[in-house]
């Protein structure tokens, strides 16, 4: 439910309500609760792009005790989710917080203007629906807070490729994957190595006639159990709040010192990615 669009000044504007979006409401909300504040959404969902996504496999390429919020613990058992159970942690969040009362959907913000002299943004949004709905809207804030992430929604990127209209088959982007896309028994070649494409390829190739992916730089890719044990230990002895903290920071320690090994010795940690 949209909040009374008759209060067009609030102390924060919050850009985007998905994952970001969402977190940065609670907090605000928990820390600051004399302040008002509302989101604008140009979907009519929340969820951002785990609302936007759904390719088959679409899931999470960080594990959840890192990227879900730290006010919420994850406690599935599961640690890489699935775009499905990001998605019902998320709206799940901001109905128990009441956040959902707080967004303006179909708002898309086209522009924003800041004055020194009043100390405020001076926000405008188009308003979207499935139906041509026409006009934009202005609102004002003293801090405008952009969790609008990095994708763009209406068209994600294609790179050229020439003579691409010569292909005899289907041209699919899995930013926009359509519902009736039938793939079993085809020949199917994915473009690209990222984390699109890491989790597509599996969930494809259970029944496409064949699946091979196309890169241009090699990836190292290693596999790991979708499950944590010490989150699953701590969680077994110790309080939910506590074994979630340090869950979260021993998998925050671990991603840093991959990192710097990463950095600082490349040709050993090539050689223990290449034996995993």
């Amino acid at each position: 439910m949209a909040p009374d669009s008759s209060s067009d000044h609030v102390d924060v504007l919050i850009v985007g309500a998905g994952l970001s979006g969402i977190g940065a409401a609670h907090h605000l909300q928990e820390r600051c609760p004399a302040k008002s504040f509302l989101l604008l959404e140009a979907r009519h969902a929340i969820g951002g792009t785990w609302d936007l996504f759904r390719y088959p496999g679409v899931r999470s390429d960080s594990d959840m005790y890192t990227f879900g919020y730290r006010f919420r613990p994850w406690t599935d058992d599961v640690t890489m989710a699935d775009g499905p159970s990001i998605l019902s942690y998320i709206r799940e969040t901001a109905t128990e917080a009441g956040i959902d009362q707080k967004i303006r959907f179909g708002h898309r913000m086209v522009r924003a203007e800041w004055c020194s002299a009043e100390e405020r943004w001076t926000v405008w949004a188009a308003r979207e629906g499935p139906s041509p709905v026409g006009g934009q809207v202005k609102l004002t804030a003293k801090f405008l807070f952009n969790c609008s992430g990095y994708y763009k929604y209406d068209q994600g990127f294609t790179p050229p490729f020439p003579q691409l209209g010569d292909f005899g088959g289907r041209v699919v982007h899995p930013q926009h994957w359509p519902e009736d896309l039938d793939y079993a028994g085809k020949r199917v070649v994915v473009i690209g190595s990222g984390a699109t494409a890491v989790t597509l390829v599996p969930a494809m190739a259970a029944s496409a006639a064949h699946v091979v992916m196309l890169q241009r730089s090699p990836t190292y890719v290693v596999s790991e159990p979708g499950r944590d044990a010490v989150a699953l230990f701590l969680r077994r002895w110790l309080p939910a709040w506590l074994a979630y903290l340090l869950t979260r920071w021993k998998n925050v320690g671990k991603a840093i010192l991959f990192y710097w090994l990463s950095q600082t010795y490349p040709q050993t940690v090539r050689g223990w990615l290449r034996a995993w």
